[in-house]
């Protein structure tokens, strides 16, 4: 459609051209000039049809008539404009769907217990739980596996059952394993994941991370155990040799004293004078029964040895009311078993030891025991006569 303004200036411009035209047609008689208003009515009507029939027919081309063209002269017939229309279709666009949820999909809920870096000492038992939650498809049940993936053990099982019910999707859950601290001091990881009853392993999100245990084993240095500290601790006994270690001994000694008890007995003493002439802070007492070849032994509570471990201490006697020495005469003994198993029993160190001045240093290395769990065993043995053996113990305990 043409708008007025435009329908009035090609109304204009064919007047124009036709009335050139008929002043300078080679050849031709002088033509009346025509009447302008003539000229205008008819080009007005051609127009006006034009436009009607563009109107009745959109598809039709849309073209204003033109003065024939003569031979020689150019032709200056104005072209339509060209409308493109895009190209009908009733392909419909693709749907987007959501992806499908995997069936074994984990997530990381909370740590329950021993967050990470939790300082735990070298070869203590711990119990590590995490919350997780299954956030996939399907239910998983009791042929479901918590796997150790990578990193420290610290005495995981390789695997082990994840649950004895049912875990639907949606639902946290707790997850336990009983681990324990290494021996030597450092930082340790552990990873885990789980196992579907096909055998894949499969761990969070979707790149299957592990979960883990992070814990600290600090480097302790110092007393580990005190002897005269777990006295109190231990159980005692006595009678005449060969020992009992299964008692322990023949005969039962309540820790603590008297120092009159002819069954012999333990207790701690502070203050006294030493046979080296030096008084005493706590000492352990131990006086074997007071028969010839009496003996006093205690068993200790159990203790796991560390890296570094070892037993350091000094033996000897109490001295006489006067400061002399007495006519003491014993042999010290450190055994040791494996947890309760008598079969495993094994001396460490054995020092014969008369009252003579002199305090003994003695040292024994624990290296062939660590990571065991064992107990020490105290014992006192009268070489003949147990008379005035006042046997003692003085700053004795297991070293890191």
């Amino acid at each position: 459609m043409f708008s007025p303004r435009n329908r009035k200036l090609l109304i204009v411009f064919l007047l124009l051209l036709m009335v050139s035209l008929a002043c300078n047609m080679p050849g031709r008689e002088a033509t009346p000039t025509p009447d302008p208003g003539a000229l205008y009515t008819v080009a007005a009507q051609t127009l006006e049809a034009q436009m009607t029939q563009s109107a009745a027919n959109p598809q039709a081309t849309q073209s204003v008539p033109s003065p024939t063209a003569q031979p020689g002269m150019p032709t200056n017939t104005p072209q339509p404009p060209t409308q493109t229309q895009p190209p009908a279709t009733n392909t419909p666009k693709p749907t987007l769907t959501p992806s499908q949820v995997p069936c074994d999909y984990l997530e990381f809920v909370d740590d329950v217990t021993i967050e990470d870096g939790t300082e735990i000492d070298s070869g203590e038992p711990f119990e590590k739980i995490w919350r997780l939650k299954n956030a996939g498809s399907c239910t998983w049940n009791s042929d479901y596996d918590l796997v150790f993936d990578s990193g420290d053990k610290m005495n995981a099982p390789d695997s082990q059952q994840l649950t004895t019910g049912t875990v639907a999707p949606g639902q946290e859950f707790d997850v336990k394993v009983a681990l324990t601290a290494p021996d030597d001091p450092g930082e340790y990881r552990g990873n885990f994941k789980l196992r579907n009853p096909g055998g894949t392993i499969f761990g969070l999100g979707n790149q299957s991370k592990p979960f883990w245990v992070e814990i600290v084993v600090p480097g302790r240095s110092g007393v580990m155990l005190d002897f005269l500290v777990d006295a109190k601790n231990a159980d005692w006994g006595s009678g005449v040799e060969p020992v009992d270690f299964a008692g322990p001994g023949h005969n039962d000694v309540t820790y603590g004293g008297p120092d009159t008890d002819t069954n012999g007995f333990a207790m701690i003493k502070d203050g006294v004078k030493l046979e080296s002439g030096k008084v005493s802070g706590k000492i352990l007492e131990t006086h074997p029964k007071w028969e010839n070849n009496g003996y006093i032994v205690g068993k200790f509570p159990a203790y796991k040895v560390g890296a570094g471990d070892y037993i350091k201490g000094q033996i000897g006697f109490i001295a006489k009311a006067d400061g002399s020495c007495g006519v003491g005469s014993v042999t010290f003994e450190i055994h040791y078993t494996k947890g309760d198993d008598l079969g495993t029993r094994t001396r460490l160190g054995k020092w014969t030891k008369a009252c003579n001045g002199q305090m003994q240093s003695i040292n024994v290395d624990l290296a062939d025991l660590k990571g065991e769990t064992v107990r020490f065993y105290l014992v006192v043995l009268a070489n003949g006569a147990a008379d005035q053996d006042w046997a003692v113990w003085s700053s004795l305990g297991v070293m890191r």
